[in-house]
């Protein structure tokens, strides 16, 4: 289940952030921790608030701190990037502090029928791409100044070879920007959701994603997804 507000198209750049977490957890105030800052899958309770998170290898862990003001949906998760730490709790069982969140862009891939206003996609540049735990990971950057952007992922097509249990997904980066001017260059942390692609008798997903790169033409990229 996704988080309520996953359920829209407008995934704005101006609005990506949740702000800064607890600035401390416990004892590390006084120290300093080894900290990560990566992309993770955050989980909610039966309240909606954030009482787990996956890393991108695969871990579960328990959330000590850093997220009691967040609130999602019920029983639904949140991909974000975090920067956390690893610690143990009084029980001596292994549990994350974060100290700042901010949310990943990560809408289901949609076909072009889908977007209302039609597919844009204005011009981006991929940072760094590569494959997370049931996602595919980007760190977009796009020129801007104070406009908004919009942003999601739709899906050219979906094919399976039921009998080489073999699947191709090709998707574009949907980017609309509007009017804003191309001022400057800002950052945002998008993640592809692939565990939709999981069929049954679906081994290996080749997934295929290309962006707008303006003057470098259209830039894609291929990798494999394994269902879990």
């Amino acid at each position: 289940m996704v988080p309520a507000f996953g359920k829209r198209l407008a995934y704005m750049l101006a609005a990506s952030a949740l702000g800064l977490a607890a600035a401390s957890c416990g004892e590390e105030k006084y120290r300093y921790p080894s900290v990560r800052l990566e992309y993770l899958t955050a989980f909610s309770d039966a309240e909606g608030g954030l009482t787990e998170v996956r890393t991108d290898a695969g871990r579960l862990y328990p959330v000590s701190s850093g997220l009691e003001d967040v609130r999602i949906a019920p029983d639904s998760l949140l991909r974000i990037i975090g920067n956390y730490a690893i610690g143990l709790t009084a029980g001596g069982d292994s549990a994350v502090c974060i100290y700042a969140v901010r949310q990943v862009i990560a809408p289901e891939p949609r076909p072009a029928s889908w977007f209302k206003d039609g597919v844009k996609t204005d011009e981006a540049s991929v940072g760094s791409i590569w494959m997370g735990w049931d996602y595919l990971n980007i760190m977009l950057e796009v020129k801007a100044q104070s406009g908004t952007h919009t942003f999601g992922f739709v899906e050219d097509s979906y094919t399976v070879d039921t009998a080489s249990g073999e699947a191709d997904v090709r998707l574009t980066l949907y980017h609309n920007a509007g009017s804003d001017v191309q001022a400057y260059t800002r950052r945002a942390y998008l993640s592809v959701p692939l565990s939709q692609y999981a069929s049954p008798g679906v081994e290996r997903v080749r997934v295929t994603f290309r962006v707008n790169a303006g003057d470098e033409g259209w830039r894609s990229w291929t990798f494999e997804y394994k269902p879990r």
